[in-house]
């Protein structure tokens, strides 16, 4: 079948470009440039008892890499408009502004901020499972695929974010409050796998991204704790990931875990 040029909706297409290209210059920017005076939350001055290890942000590698793709594969195809329309826009500008204002130290704004942009992707997200189920596999490798990561992992940062704010770490260790608010934190993440897998149509890449946070915490913290909560969850969210593909190995798919993207 002949590759077919898809022109209509261009301004949606056009200004999704240059969304994402500021979007992937200001995570550039983050990482490796700047001033000493700003913060990058790969590696952050922002932390809290449940901050993850910096390599854990670089999941914003793969989602960049998959949005770009589905920049390039929105010229094929009118799904992709269908999708998201303008919202892919606004949810980076808001993506952006929680990027600045994290850098320059306006955690609270930039919570706020991150909020909204989290809203934004769990309405498309929503959106995609409800009503565009994937049917091809560049649909579900540059549609379905990323939102289901920039949902998960928006959902990361919107946690990662509320402690840095309300819960930040002190010079002589968390108290004994603090240490029990960091593991309902982790509970709260690893509770969310399971309604990834039994409410999301077995969205295994969602769930994996929890999972891939709870090994960032661990990483990260001493505190024993919360080192070893966020092993044990880490170990669990993965294990339990399996489920959808375990049912379909048992010949027992049903409608909620038939798909894992999409």
């Amino acid at each position: 079948m002949a590759i077919q040029f898809h022109h209509e909706h261009w301004p949606s297409k056009v200004v999704n470009i240059i969304v994402y290209l500021t979007l992937l210059s200001g995570n550039l920017w983050s990482t490796f440039g700047g001033d000493h005076d700003q913060d990058s939350p790969y590696d952050s001055k922002h932390k809290s008892y449940i901050t993850p290890a910096s390599f854990t942000f670089f999941v914003w590698s793969l989602i960049h890499f998959l949005l770009g793709g589905m920049i390039i594969y929105q010229w094929f195809t009118t799904k992709v408009h269908e999708a998201i329309g303008w919202h892919f826009a606004l949810i980076t500008l808001f993506n952006a502004i929680w990027l600045a204002l994290w850098s320059t130290g306006h955690t609270f704004l930039a919570l706020l901020s991150l909020f909204i942009a989290t809203s934004g992707v769990s309405y498309i997200y929503g959106h995609l499972k409800d009503h565009h189920h994937a049917e091809s596999v560049p649909e579900r490798l540059f549609l379905h695929l990323p939102f289901s990561l920039y949902h998960s992992w928006s959902y990361v940062l919107l946690v990662v974010n509320a402690f840095a704010v309300f819960s930040p770490t002190r010079e002589d260790g968390p108290s004994t409050f603090q240490i029990v608010l960091a593991i309902a934190g982790l509970l709260f993440v690893g509770s969310a796998v399971i309604g990834f897998i039994e409410h999301k149509k077995g969205d295994v890449a969602g769930a994996l991204v929890l999972a891939w946070y709870l090994f960032g915490v661990y990483a990260q913290q001493d505190e024993p704790a919360i080192h070893w909560t966020a092993l044990a969850l880490g170990i669990i969210a993965s294990i339990y990931t399996l489920k959808p593909l375990a049912l379909r190995l048992l010949n027992r798919q049903t409608p909620e875990t038939a798909p894992l993207l999409g």
